[in-house]
């Protein structure tokens, strides 16, 4: 089941004004950034589109198209601003082609200073049921969103305590019941395995709800408190909607995770990209408490739509550069 070409840009067209409305009302600046960055993301796992810029010179620099636009809107952050989205083109290679992924999406960002981690949650909900009546959905909403620790989820879905870098959760998984382990995945990929097997099908039979408070191993880019990664996603159903951050903050704390991500590349043959200095600087000069939050436009489209996947919302999703992939619709 699908939609048609000029019907899904019809509603893409009303989800923005439903979306600017929202924050306009609140007082954000809607910002423009860079698409060709010296640093596309931050995220270890993420693959990148790579090009490159020719200067009049015929000398060559390595640019890569953005995965994510945090770190120039973080820069923004630093010039002033204090509350501000975008509506941002993105780019994923590494085969992001499936029912609900593909290598050109669009995401919703958007950062408020002084903004609680509760308080972004709070936020997010408000803005999913705004948009939802915006757009006249028969999508049904939970009345509340219930919020769980992953620490809660998986002691309730697996029936374990989740200890972070344990290197043996997947043979204590395993005892658990799970069938997805391997005895030789390391902490990550069966914190992963156990997510997606357990986990996530718990969290759908609530309808819709919020998981947060992450393992510090999976912090990314937010701050950890009392020994948890201050960052949440919105689910519903099986859909992850969003990834929404109490930021952190301080040069020297995000140059350890940046470091630290890009060991881990370099680990899995993955291309290390440069280093972004305005983001540098930005962290330098100082940027105010806040908090973000990353909602993908597609997904939250196609569920207000009806639809199982976002193949017929993307416009153009079958050009030629794709058309050897499987059909994910």
């Amino acid at each position: 089941m699908g939609v048609s070409p000029i019907a899904a840009l019809q509603a893409r067209a009303k989800l923005k004004e439903a979306i600017r409305a929202f924050f306009g009302a609140r007082g954000y600046l809607e910002v423009d950034t860079p698409l060709a960055v010296v640093c596309p993301g931050t995220e270890v796992h993420l693959r990148y589109f790579p090009t490159e810029w020719l200067d009049y010179q015929g000398r060559t620099q390595r640019l890569y198209l953005r995965s994510s636009p945090e770190l120039h809107m973080k820069q923004t952050l630093a010039l002033g601003a204090e509350r501000i989205f975008q509506l941002a083109p993105c780019f994923r290679s590494g085969g992001e082609y499936s029912q609900w992924h593909h290598p050109e999406f669009t995401m919703l960002e958007w950062y408020e200073c002084g903004l609680s981690f509760s308080g972004l949650i709070d936020q997010t909900e408000e803005l999913l049921r705004f948009s939802h009546k915006y757009m006249g959905s028969n999508l049904i909403l939970p009345k509340q969103f219930a919020r769980i620790s992953v620490a809660e989820a998986f002691k309730r879905w697996v029936g374990l305590d989740l200890i972070d870098g344990d290197q043996e959760l997947a043979s204590k998984g395993t005892a658990a019941g799970a069938v997805s382990l391997r005895e030789d995945d390391d902490f990550e990929t069966a914190f992963f395995k156990l997510l997606i097997e357990r986990v996530e099908p718990g969290m759908a039979a609530l309808g819709g709800a919020v998981l947060m408070d992450y393992p510090a191993s999976q912090a990314a880019l937010a701050q950890v408190v009392g020994g948890v990664a201050k960052r949440f996603e919105f689910y519903l159903g099986r859909v992850e909607l969003c990834n929404g951050f109490d930021e952190l903050l301080g040069a020297e704390a995000n140059q350890r995770r940046l470091s630290e991500s890009n060991r881990r590349r370099t680990e899995y043959g993955y291309e290390v990209p440069g280093t972004d200095a305005g983001f540098a600087a930005a962290l330098n000069k100082g940027i105010k408490a806040c908090s973000g939050n990353a909602l993908g436009f597609d997904r939250w489209l196609a569920l207000l739509l009806g639809l199982d996947h976002i193949a017929s919302v993307i416009p153009f999703r079958d050009s030629a550069c794709y058309a050897n992939a499987k059909d994910p619709g």
